[in-house]
């Protein structure tokens, strides 16, 4: 049997969908905070290779709708299937894809368009398939090559934009500026997609915090973006890449708990947009506690919430100092 490839990482929000490569890893792959592309070489993968996967995929539950039939469970497929690892198959069909990896418009259109096709040839009953996206690759492709896409049936497009802050953007190397995330933005929007932007409390250090929510809040302002995302920088998670370096050396400082939740509620209290906020999805964000919610719709009960999380917060901050300290007292 054929095993398709999965990529290294997908959004949390696609844990039920079935998982294709058409590139592999990413073009750039030189985000200082960022561990999941520094292996081999940034490929596109050809059209046969990924069709050939699809097509596995499409055995591969050909073969578990027989087991469930066999088995006497034909009504109870979604359960078999999630049972043997196979959660994309839901009530018998693939409603979701997504495809890695880091930047999947960076191919042609044309070939990413005979993809899209043929999934959805393969998979009658899709519903949505989403990928990963920079912000620079968008910026190159025209308006038509996007509507192209959107009406080839690709429907939501996950980017990073870390911070909207020029000087956050360019100390961690992200290779793109505030105003090219703006332009990027508006045009996957304009073009129909549904648009998922991701944004890194802590980011900032204590140094530039401020401007890192000054910056982000515009850029989001300016964009209105489906969906906004928090995904907390955490250096201990990715041991050796340069962010993390810098923060060793003491060039860069991480954030403390009480540290991130004031930088969260006054990107909150910035924020003008018409956006679902998501932090739940991201066990990192544990400290934001039930922020969840349409803006600006539940600003007030999302900024109440936080409030309540300082102090908390803070005595975190105060415990993990004395525990610390005394660590640092017995070594020595």
């Amino acid at each position: 049997m054929h095993f398709w490839e999965i990529p290294p990482q997908r959004p949390p929000s696609e844990a039920y969908s079935l998982l294709f490569r058409a590139t592999r890893n990413c073009p750039w792959g030189r985000c200082e905070f960022c561990g999941n592309y520094r292996g081999p070489k940034f490929a596109i993968r050809s059209l046969q290779e990924v069709k050939q996967d699809i097509e596995a995929a499409k055995a591969a539950a050909d073969s578990m709708l027989e087991w469930a039939e066999r088995i006497g469970s034909a009504d109870r497929i979604g359960l078999v299937a999630r049972t043997n690892g196979m959660p994309w198959l839901v009530d018998g069909v693939v409603k979701h894809v997504f495809i890695g990896d880091a930047d999947s418009p960076i191919m042609k259109t044309k070939d990413l368009v005979e993809i899209l096709d043929f999934l959805h040839e393969t998979f009658p009953k899709l519903e949505r398939v989403t990928t990963y996206a920079r912000a620079k690759t968008l910026l190159r492709k025209s308006p038509e090559d996007l509507k192209i896409l959107r009406q080839a049936g690709l429907t939501r497009l996950h980017v990073g934009l870390e911070s909207g802050d020029d000087d956050v953007l360019e100390y961690v190397h992200k290779g793109t500026t505030a105003d090219e995330m703006i332009r990027s933005g508006l045009k996957v929007v304009e073009a129909g997609f549904e648009l998922s932007e991701y944004v890194m409390p802590g980011l900032g250090g204590r140094e530039r915090w401020r401007q890192h929510v000054r910056g982000t809040a515009m850029v989001l302002n300016r964009i209105h973006p489906h969906f906004i995302r928090l995904r907390t920088l955490n250096l201990g998670m990715v041991p050796g890449v340069p962010l993390s370096e810098k923060n060793r050396r003491g060039e860069f400082s991480t954030e403390t708990l009480e540290g991130l939740v004031t930088e969260v509620r006054a990107l909150i209290e910035a924020l003008d947009v018409t956006s679902e906020l998501i932090v739940s999805d991201f066990a990192l964000n544990y400290y934001l506690l039930d922020i969840d919610g349409r803006l600006p719709e539940e600003r007030e009960r999302m900024l109440r919430t936080l409030d309540g999380a300082l102090p908390m917060a803070r005595q975190k901050d105060e415990d993990t100092a004395a525990a610390r300290k005394r660590w640092d007292a017995e070594e020595g």
